[in-house]
């Protein structure tokens, strides 16, 4: 049987137009993987509905190791120091690997 793993696990919540910034980060950081799931909703930034584009929130997953995840949050938070809204929410999780 596979070993479990422990790694991190970011969810970024931030506008659709954001999506290939966000994806380039974090394969510029070597992560192979992610998912990304449509969202609407409410918070700081008012009410997104998901009915256009322009009002259209995604959230991001990523599972990695914590070494990884240093880098990509310091470039998320450069992005929100330019001005991008985006909420970065990290948690502990226990993996099954694939191999």
């Amino acid at each position: 049987m596979r070993s479990l793993e422990t790694k991190k696990q970011l969810t970024i919540i931030t506008a659709k137009q954001l999506e290939n910034m966000v994806v380039e980060t974090l394969g510029g950081h070597g992560c192979s993987g992610h998912t990304v799931v449509l969202a609407h909703g409410a918070g700081a930034f008012g009410v997104q509905s998901g009915m256009f584009d322009a009002d259209s929130n995604i959230l991001i997953y990523a599972v990695m190791n914590e070494d990884r995840l240093a880098g990509v949050l310091q470039d998320i938070n450069a992005m929100m120091d330019r001005g991008h809204r985006l909420k970065a929410v990290v948690n502990d999780v226990t993996v099954l690997p694939w191999d």
